[in-house]
Parts: C-alpha cells; structure tokens; sequence
C-alpha cells in the first residue's frame, strides 16, 4: 500500500513538473518572441527619429538662412534688388523701376517703385501664391498632425513599455506572488492525494 501512495505522489509530482516545464517553456518562448519583435521595432521607431531630427536639423539651417536674408534687406532699394531673387520662374523677366531720388520730390509725396509684370507671367506668378497660400494652410494642418502623431507615438511606446513588463511576468515581486501562489496551490493538491491515499 505504501509503494502504491508513493507511486501515485511520484506520478502526480511527475505530471504537475511537466506541465510547469511545459508552461515555462511555452512562456519563454513568447517573451523570445516579443522581444524580437520589439527589438525589430525599436530599430525602426530609433531610425524614423534619426530621420525626423535630420529633417529638423535642415529646416531649422533653411530658416535661419531665410531669416538673414530678410534681416539684410532694410530698404525699399534693397527689397525691389531681391524682389527678382524670390519670385518663382516666370516665363518672361519682371522689372522693377526705382524713383529717380536725386529729382526734388513735392511735399506729401511718398517716392514709389513701379514692378512691370509681363502679361504671360500673370497667371503663373498668381500660381505660385496661391500655390504659397495652399502650402501654408497644409503646413499648419501639417504641424497638427504631427502634433497628434507625437501624441499617439508617446502612447505607443507606453504600451511597449508595459507589454515588455507584462512578457517578463510583472515585477520582481508580482513574479515572486505569482510563484508563491502556485507553490501552495502545489502543497494543497499534494497534501489532498497524500490524505486521500491513506484513506
């Protein structure tokens, strides 16, 4: 009778290591898993960063650029030299005529600059501003999307975050609980075999 209990406690001993190492294994499989897959991902999360901070880096240097630009240009003089410099390719040159200033001018007048516009570059010169007035309403729906973007990415890397946690089984002390739990429900059930054994 004694071979026999220590028979079916060996048996029961046996199945319940088997399916521990079963489920472990099974577990260790997936955490493999997704830490591939967000290794994977955190490459491609770092490199979309490189990406955008390269793009900052170049449109902050263009701005810059255009900021001296617009600070070096103090008269109306030196505006109607660079007028032609930043207006788009048009099919026909555009003239800028300046008041001859060494001519007296009467009281109350203001000397004014004439632009001469070719007929043919009318309709590409509107265009363009139109095109510049389009640009400027898809860069502010722009920066809200990137805004939102942001916000969603922040997100995103939380849920990482805690997917990873929850793949590794929680916290030290929450994987601690869980083994303890497990461990009892263990010495439970092999204490209810041994009883019911030597019944």
């Amino acid at each position: 009778m004694k071979i026999k209990i220590e028979a079916i406690v060996f048996a029961a001993a046996f199945i319940a290591l088997a399916f521990l190492a079963d489920a472990w294994k099974s577990a260790r499989h997936d955490s493999q898993q997704l830490a591939a897959t967000l290794a994977a991902q955190n490459s491609v999360i770092e490199q979309a960063g490189d990406r955008e901070k390269q793009r900052d880096s170049q449109l902050a240097a263009t701005l810059a650029s255009i900021q001296t630009q617009k600070r070096n240009v103090r008269t109306p003089q030196q505006a109607a030299q660079q007028l032609t410099s930043v207006l788009p390719l048009l099919p026909l040159p555009v003239s800028v005529h300046d008041p001859d200033l060494s001519l007296p001018i009467p009281p109350g007048e203001t000397p004014s600059t004439s632009i001469s516009i070719p007929q043919p570059d009318l309709v590409p010169l509107y265009n363009d501003l139109e095109d510049c007035r389009a640009r400027a309403i898809q860069n502010d729906s722009l920066k809200q999307d990137l805004s939102d973007e942001k916000t969603r990415s922040a997100a995103l890397l939380h849920e990482r975050d805690a997917a990873t946690a929850a793949a590794h089984g929680g916290t030290f002390f929450v994987r601690l609980k869980r083994a303890a739990k497990w461990f009892a429900i263990g010495v439970a059930a092999g204490a209810v075999v041994a009883a019911a054994a030597h019944r």
